[in-house]
């Protein structure tokens, strides 16, 4: 199977309109009619998506993981993250679609409603309740009627009522209420080591290396990191680039050899040793596995 990943932007989702390159809301069939879904495409989006099911048929794969589709079942995809659909069917819906300059447009200052803390590790997806779909529909709606006029602070008031959407989404997964938490100096580090991971995990793969980036000691930072995350820091840069090897091996058809360089790994069988000892599989024995 011939399959390679799509950046897809905005822009090449909707005619032009004021906000097309930052925020987008139409029908989920129409979203899923651009994808192609039979032609097997795998996409990775350079903008937020929360994907509304009211009715649907099939899965869809993000990374490694397969979810059922089905009425009342909200998604929630992030920037890098790849997937695709599988076998879908009787799709109706929305799609709800922004950038993290859009979310971020108005800043009140309150890190709860930032892009990169509020929308860093939200639940892949929520299945909704009667009551607390009617909740979040209400707010949805409010939504769509006032992208549909263009009138005076539109664009204000598009922002402000995303941000609560957002949060009501938070608020109806499973994950602990992240206002509960009050940033500190620490969890400040902690969210800046996450951000330096993520632009830098193909060549820096070592916890000192970060260390002396972020002004700290390897073992401080180490101990931070245990103490907030449940997992050494060098265990959270090598979950990153494994995710990454995941990632390429489930949705592309790089050979290991392609994939081993395309992560930084100056021989195939280092990557490979890496990759099973955090998986039990070798590359391609994970491959032939999940496909």
């Amino acid at each position: 199977m011939n399959h390679t990943i799509q950046s897809l932007t905005l822009s090449r989702l909707k005619k032009p309109s004021p906000l097309r390159n930052d925020f987008i809301m139409m029908p989920l069939e129409e979203f899923a009619a651009k994808l192609q879904p039979d032609a097997d495409l795998h996409f990775k989006n350079k903008f937020y998506t929360v994907l509304l099911f009211r009715n649907a048929k099939g899965s869809i794969m993000i990374d490694h993981q397969e979810f059922d589709l089905q009425p009342m079942k909200f998604f929630f995809i992030n920037y890098h993250q790849v997937y695709h659909f599988k076998n879908i069917e009787c799709i109706e819906g929305n799609a709800l679609l922004f950038t993290k300059s859009f979310y971020n447009y108005i800043y009140t200052g309150n890190k709860v409603i930032k892009s990169d803390t509020a929308l860093h590790d939200v639940a892949p997806y929520i299945l909704l309740s009667d009551d607390n779909a009617e909740d979040l529909f209400r707010t949805f709606e409010e939504l769509q009627r006032e992208y549909s006029k263009n009138k005076l602070l539109r664009k204000e008031i598009i922002c402000l009522l995303l941000k609560v959407f957002i949060l009501k989404y938070i608020r109806n997964s499973h994950k602990q209420n992240r206002s509960k938490k009050s940033p500190d100096h620490k969890k400040e580090i902690v969210e800046n080591f996450s951000n330096l991971i993520e632009k830098h995990y193909k060549e820096l793969k070592v916890t000192s290396k970060y260390a002396e980036k972020l002004n700290l000691t390897p073992n401080y930072l180490n101990a931070l990191i245990k103490e907030n995350m449940d997992i050494s820091a060098g265990e959270m840069i090598k979950n990153r680039v494994i995710l990454e090897a995941k990632r390429l091996l489930l949705h592309t058809t790089l050979s290991v050899t392609q994939i081993s360089y395309e992560l930084g790994f100056n021989d195939n069988s280092h990557f490979g040793k890496y990759f099973k000892s955090s998986t039990k599989y070798s590359p391609q024995q994970y491959r032939l596995l999940n496909l």
